[in-house]
């Protein structure tokens, strides 16, 4: 899910270890990172945690729900027998505003409970030390629940359904929409004359968007020539609206690409 986090996290957060650095002090050691040299261990914390707290996500189902979003900042230590302790989360709801104080703390609890859950599963670890001796080490990192305001392709549940594919299973929705868009290809491909005529052949790779009510829009493309583009631009353009697309449960805007050959 790291490409998702990158673009927005995807659902999505942001992870940042604040770490007050002492030329005598080592860094806690993930079970992962114990071969590592020295000079590596820092570097090898800093992307195992980035790697938990990824793997760990989980948005919180009523919040997902309901649109809710929230930065949550966690404040936990790792003690001097390496594992996690006195963990405080303190959320911030984004965007909306509650007039009951008692469903904003909901709120906020929700997404503090959600992400002190990812920093409590994390394994028990060689402790941080100073001058050799074991300490206990403070750290805070912020997580951002967001939701997705486009993802690509490949991270969807659900792809958008033609009328053919309405009721196919979910698991077997992107065979579908992929079989569509390919005999929609074949069905719909003029060789452009000007590009026969001048010998003009290569693959167009076309990009667009599948809105969350199911319209094909911004389309770009990159090929050998424009006449090839402007005609791979004027097939995926008489794509018929559809069902859009979900990842759980929530319809989405979807980032989709694919080449299309001109071969003479």
């Amino acid at each position: 899910m790291r490409k998702l986090i990158l673009l927005l996290f995807l659902i999505s957060f942001n992870n940042h270890a604040q770490i007050e650095k002492n030329s005598n002090e080592v860094y806690p050691i993930f079970p992962i990172c114990k071969l590592l040299p020295d000079s590596k261990q820092n570097q090898c914390f800093d992307e195992s945690m980035f790697e938990h707290i990824e793997k760990n996500f989980k948005y919180p189902k009523t919040a997902w729900d309901l649109d809710l979003e929230s930065l949550v900042r966690i404040r936990f230590n790792i003690n001097e027998n390496g594992s996690v302790d006195n963990i405080i989360a303190n959320a911030a709801v984004i965007g909306i505003s509650f007039i009951e104080k008692e469903a904003l703390r909901a709120a906020e609890s929700m997404f503090e409970v959600a992400a002190a859950n990812i920093i409590r599963s994390l394994p028990k670890m060689t402790p941080a030390k100073n001058d050799g001796i074991p300490i206990n080490k403070t750290f805070q990192i912020s997580v951002e629940y967001k939701i997705p305001v486009q993802l690509d392709y490949d991270e969807i549940d659900k792809a958008p359904s033609f009328d053919k594919c309405e009721d196919v299973e979910i698991d077997k929705s992107k065979e579908c929409f992929e079989n569509y868009i390919a005999e929609h290809i074949n069905k719909n491909l003029k060789y452009p004359k000007r590009a026969l005529k001048n010998g003009i052949e290569g693959d167009v790779y076309i990009q667009f968007e599948i809105t969350y009510d199911g319209y094909f829009i911004n389309f770009s493309t990159i090929g050998p020539d424009k006449i090839l583009e402007d005609e791979a631009y004027r097939i995926m353009s008489k794509l018929p609206q559809v069902k859009p697309g979900e990842y759980l449960g929530k319809k989405v805007n979807i980032l989709y690409g694919l080449p299309i050959s001109f071969r003479l």
